[in-house]
């Protein structure tokens, strides 16, 4: 007689929030928790978002995780994360004022991710501009290198080819997808200044998961205010 598979039927719905759909999906599973702890405790980031977007593909129904963007698979990870283990963290955070690690418990069902409509082109010269999508984290397990310790100017850089769709020339319409990154950065590097902030601006505001907290420090009394963001300041 075959044992029973439980807790395979989803329970709850959430919203991707760059589609604004909605999507049902069930807390992840002793298998697939095993997984995560595997590539958490390794601190591989390649082995961590693999085994974030396969759990999103295992739990979520009809959704490609490949094709939502980092945002989406950041907040639908800390959806399924408090369905799955339980809605609070306990996280070490630092006082302002003496630093002293202080754990402060955190509610993800609380946890924000704002989205505002964004221009999606940026107009370089009179006759070229750049379309612009969100990136996804497809992009970066792809090219392992893009994971690698870098300089801030060089994960920037990283951040925008991932962010780049198509450059406009007049009546052509080059997709980024079909060019090497070599041709792509040397595009990059031709830029000015001036031209170079208006796409670097795009990334630099990319939506994030945020977080207000405040708490008493258990050493100094020190009353702290902090902004968690991104997946990072959570896990």
């Amino acid at each position: 007689m075959a044992l029973p598979q439980l807790n395979t039927t989803p329970k709850y719905e959430l919203i991707i929030p760059s589609t604004g759909k909605k999507a049902r999906f069930r807390p992840f599973l002793v298998k697939e928790q095993k997984v995560l702890m595997i590539a958490f405790e390794s601190k591989d980031k390649r082995a961590i978002i693999q085994a974030m977007l396969d759990t999103i593909g295992a739990c979520v129904e009809e959704v490609n995780p490949l094709r939502l963007t980092t945002f989406d698979v950041d907040y639908v990870f800390t959806q399924l994360r408090a369905k799955s283990v339980g809605e609070s963290i306990d996280l070490n955070i630092d006082c302002n004022e003496c630093e002293t690690p202080n754990e402060v418990k955190v509610n993800l069902e609380e946890v924000k991710l704002k989205l505002e409509k964004r221009d999606m082109e940026v107009q370089i010269t009179k006759d070229i501009a750049v379309k612009l999508k969100y990136p996804d984290y497809n992009f970066f397990i792809r090219d392992p290198k893009t994971l690698e310790d870098k300089t801030q100017t060089e994960s920037i850089i990283d951040i925008i080819v991932s962010c780049i769709e198509s450059v406009q020339t007049g009546d052509e319409n080059i997709s980024i997808a079909d060019e090497p990154r070599e041709e792509v950065e040397k595009f990059i590097d031709s830029l000015t200044s001036a031209q170079f902030e208006k796409i670097s601006e795009f990334v630099q505001n990319l939506p994030k998961l945020s977080h207000d907290i405040k708490f008493k420090c258990v050493n100094c009394q020190h009353d702290n205010t902090r902004t968690l963001e991104g997946l990072e300041d959570f896990f």
